[in-house]
């Protein structure tokens, strides 16, 4: 029961994260300005549409109550924030 609200609040969690991304290809967002850089663009684009995959699967797996899915769902989901997030570190602003 407890894995089941867990998974709804990550599901929920990473369609949030996914739509703020692709509503913020060309708009500022924190330090970034992706409306003056397309490869930062592209990158956003490209980690709001990987998180709302993610989601869908994940939404599957909660639904499907497969523990192994769930697993690899949550792995998936671990890798690829953290692969977006690694190329985000490229395009911070950098100080002199």
């Amino acid at each position: 029961m407890v894995i089941n609200i867990l998974m709804i609040v990550y599901v929920l969690l990473t369609f949030f994260i996914g739509w703020f991304f692709l509503t913020h290809t060309h708009k500022p967002f924190l330090v970034f300005h992706p409306e003056e850089n397309p490869n930062l663009s592209g990158i956003i684009k490209f980690g709001g549409w990987s998180l709302v995959i993610v989601g869908i699967l994940a939404a599957i797996a909660t639904i499907m109550q497969n523990d192994v899915f769930i697993s690899i769902t949550l792995l998936i989901g671990v890798l690829d924030i953290l692969a977006v997030q690694l190329m985000l570190v490229h395009f911070f602003p950098k100080f002199k």
